[in-house]
């Protein structure tokens, strides 16, 4: 439910940015599967929520990467499928991630056509 939250935040910051509430078109974000962000219920209240603040009813484009860790251990560069994953060279849980943990505004795209 903090998704939530998350959408009233990225909307907030949205106007702060363009400096008033304006249609938008679409909404750009990019989503790590280390986030604790549930994609579906995020794209849910900002539709929701955009609508009850003025900005219309904007597409959510979510781009979803991956989690990179290195292993400490072996130096091996692997993807992570859960925070729990080992290393798969060498079964060691010694790592540093590297990415996984975003939650981004990448852009937005206003009814009149302005990118932000």
């Amino acid at each position: 439910m903090h998704e939530l939250s998350i959408a009233q935040g990225i909307l907030d910051t949205i106007e702060n940015q363009i400096k008033s509430v304006k249609p938008i078109t679409r909404i750009f974000l990019t989503i790590g599967p280390l986030a604790g962000v549930s994609a579906e219920s995020l794209e849910f209240w900002l539709s929701e929520i955009a609508k009850q603040k003025g900005f219309g009813a904007p597409t959510v484009v979510i781009n979803k990467t991956t989690a990179l860790a290195n292993c400490s251990a072996c130096k091996e560069k692997y993807e992570i499928k859960s925070f729990y994953s080992a290393c798969p060279s060498c079964d060691s849980f010694e790592r540093t991630i590297e990415s996984g943990f975003e939650c981004v505004i990448d852009s937005i795209e206003l009814e009149d056509s302005d990118n932000v």
